[in-house]
């Protein structure tokens, strides 16, 4: 599911509330997840997949895109980047 960047409420339970987090995909081993994935210690994050600390401005981690979480049914969806509109039907 996508919603749009300034979208509040949630398009499942239609509560208004929607938390907005940066995907970050982390170039060493190629894990791709939303920023709370990322568990922070001291001050660097670390990645759940291979452990390594991942300082800030670090090159080996970039922001691939921006997820959503309903703060009401925890729902998770996509963030369609400003100036793009939500599709309805899939394109093949």
């Amino acid at each position: 599911m996508q919603v749009e960047s300034d979208q509040t409420k949630c398009p499942i339970c239609n509560t208004k509330g929607l938390q907005h987090f940066p995907i970050l995909h982390h170039m060493i081993c190629a894990y791709v997840g939303p920023k709370y994935d990322f568990g922070l210690s001291d001050s660097a994050y670390s990645c759940p997949k291979c452990d390594r600390q991942i300082a800030s401005n670090d090159a080996a981690c970039e922001i691939v895109g921006l997820s959503a979480r309903c703060l009401g049914c925890g729902s998770e969806m996509v963030v369609t980047p400003p100036g793009r509109q939500v599709s309805k039907e899939r394109s093949e």
